[in-house]
């Protein structure tokens, strides 16, 4: 089973991930590697965070249907290795994977017929959008100061907004706020739902972490309520 998740850059799709692998384990739920033909940057472990290779030896992988779909971004080549994603199945009970919301639908698509080419059986794809609103969007690429075109990311945020509105999702969890322990509760929670569904049993017993936050998280959005009917008051003055 996998779970596809989708998100823009800073809605926080991949601290999602990390954490729900973490509270889930790796043997219920795993993600698997991307291959990229880009040099790793610091802190980064080939097999761990990319699978990095020359682009002679991606184009092989191509070749031979290993690699299922690619696509150029900033002058590197990155792509899904069905291979890669089997082997992690193996180990696993579920997969979770993270994908740009213009791409997931065809990358799933390709994954299909790669599995069918293979005669291998089909299993359940569940998409999940992590969504933020714009603001806070860019104020997360903003904070990574990592020499992002914040003009250009900006006009990218609104056509990506477009194509999120468009696309059907299975469910859309909000990581608006800072508490990201509440988001992963709510996927954690979405997990073990389709996974009873699909195989009559939860993946694994998740306590959830956000319960502690709940007077505090009400106490705020109280604030916030009383704030912006004052500030709508103000403007029907």
């Amino acid at each position: 089973m996998l779970f596809a998740i989708a998100g823009s850059t800073g809605a926080g799709k991949t601290t999602v991930i990390k954490k729900v692998i973490e509270r889930m384990g790796r043997e219920n739920i795993s993600n698997f590697a991307t291959c990229t033909t880009r040099t790793p940057r610091p802190g980064e472990f080939d097999g761990k965070d990319y699978h990095f290779m020359t682009k002679r030896d991606f184009n092989t992988f191509v070749q031979i249907k290993d690699i299922i779909e690619a696509k150029k971004n900033y002058g590197n080549i990155y792509g899904t290795n069905i291979k890669v994603m089997l082997d992690v199945l193996d180990i696993s009970k579920a997969l979770i994977k993270d994908f740009d919301v213009d791409g997931y639908k065809n990358v799933i698509n390709r994954i299909y017929h790669s599995l069918e080419e293979r005669n291998l059986p089909l299993f359940p794809v569940v998409t999940i959008l992590i969504d933020a609103d714009d603001k806070t969007l860019l104020q997360r690429i903003t904070d990574r100061n990592d020499g992002t075109n914040i003009e250009l990311r900006s006009i990218e945020i609104k056509k990506e907004r477009l194509i999120k509105d468009k696309n059907n999702y299975d469910y859309r969890v909000d990581n608006s706020s800072n508490n990201v322990d509440e988001c992963v509760d709510k996927v954690c929670e979405i997990i073990n739902k389709e996974y009873k569904r699909y195989y009559g049993e939860i993946l694994c017993t998740v306590e959830p972490l956000s319960s502690t936050n709940d007077n505090k998280t009400h106490s705020i959005a109280t604030q916030q309520k009383t704030q912006k009917d004052t500030h709508l008051e103000e403007m029907i003055l």
